[in-house]
């Protein structure tokens, strides 16, 4: 159970240090907007929609759980992307500033 507690409570915590590691990106605002897209339609499609991802949940809990674990999957890939574009952008002013 401490798993998936750990798993929720890096969702924001991950979402958080990706904004701060894009915030000098000029897309940063498009990212955003993408980024919320996205969201509004894992909760559309497994919250809200009639399709049935399930034969069998009648309390829905593993409907919800689907949508927690999609976030954070999501969580982690925005973060490995803004690490990889963040090191990259980091990598390519160092290789300026040397010459």
């Amino acid at each position: 159970m401490y798993i998936f507690y750990s798993i929720i409570t890096l969702i924001p915590i991950l979402a958080l240090i990706s904004f701060y590691l894009l915030r000098k990106w000029k897309n940063i605002f498009r990212y955003c907007i993408y980024n919320g897209i996205v969201m509004l339609l894992y909760t559309y499609v497994i919250l809200f929609s009639g399709f049935h991802f399930f034969e069998q949940d009648l309390w829905e809990l593993k409907k919800i759980f689907l949508f927690l674990y999609l976030i954070a999957f999501h969580a982690v890939g925005s973060f490995t992307f803004a690490l990889f574009y963040h090191y990259k952008l980091s990598k390519k002013w160092e290789s300026i500033k040397k010459n």
